[in-house]
């Protein structure tokens, strides 16, 4: 099989343990891109949290952002396929996370906004300040997030629900109406909430339209629930190793850990 496209998922596959792309890993993306291989990120991450890896990788292609909420081109500051939460769900979500009593990220047009300080965003706005300012992200501290969601300008793409009580999210995700939101399990302690319709396999699809690539070329790696529609999309569906076993039953392959070499081996194997 000759394939043509590689998507990764950033945390938990394509990152390691510490956040970082491994050495054989970007020599492995090279190799590939020097053949002819379009790389591109599928990520639940805002673009602006993307950039330090995009920049890293020297990558030139789109990138698929909040569990396929929209298509971003870094180059032009471009958005296609744009399925945003309407001001209504805004509120909605609102209302329950703090019925709740769970913490919200806010993912709008060109930041992530929060109101208040929880373990996750310490530990994040700690790596934002450290990234290099030309690609740092754009996290900010805001009062009140209704006032963001009542603009009329802006765009929200998701809400990140978190808190340190599983139950508390199980609720609040619960009482999140299934006919309007997709609610995905982005890690342990975070559930992703966009408008209906969106996941990384819908959008990944429709880019490998624009491109003129049959699903069955590309090869997927990803580790969470939310890469599962990416993973059963194309040719090759590959799980991390330290993936749920939920995911593992749904891709083709399974391979080490995010912190072994196991991409770069999985990518040398295929380009021979």
């Amino acid at each position: 099989m000759a394939y043509q496209v590689i998507a990764f998922d950033l945390d938990g596959t394509l990152l390691n343990s510490q956040g970082n792309i491994l050495p054989a890993s970007k020599r492995a993306i090279q190799r590939a891109r020097e053949q002819g291989i379009n790389v591109v990120f599928v990520t639940g991450r805002h673009h602006t949290a993307v950039k330090p890896y995009y920049h890293e990788v020297d990558l030139d292609t789109p990138i698929i952002c909040c569990n396929g909420t929209y298509l971003y081109y870094p180059q032009t500051d471009e958005v296609k396929f744009a399925n945003p939460l309407s001001s209504e769900q805004c509120h909605k979500v609102i209302d329950i996370a703090d019925k709740f009593d769970t913490h919200l990220l806010m993912y709008s047009r060109d930041a992530m906004n929060y109101t208040r300080l929880n373990p996750h965003m310490e530990k994040f706005t700690q790596w934002v300040m450290n990234c290099r300012p030309e690609v740092r992200p754009n996290v900010r501290l805001v009062t009140d997030f209704r006032e963001i969601i009542d603009n009329p300008k802006e765009n929200i793409w998701k809400f990140v629900i978190s808190s340190p009580d599983r139950q508390a999210m199980e609720n609040a995700v619960s009482a999140l109406p299934d006919s309007e939101f997709s609610c995905e399990w982005s890690w342990v302690d975070r559930v992703d909430v966009a408008n209906i319709g969106n996941s990384k396999g819908v959008r990944l699809l429709d880019l490998l339209k624009l491109w003129n690539v049959e699903p069955q070329n590309v090869i997927a790696f990803g580790d969470n629930h939310n890469d599962i529609s990416m993973l059963t999309s194309v040719g090759l569906g590959v799980a991390m190793g330290n993936a749920e076993e939920a995911v593992k039953a749904q891709a083709k392959r399974v391979i080490g850990s995010n912190d072994s070499d196991s991409i770069a081996r999985l990518i040398e194997e295929m380009l021979g």
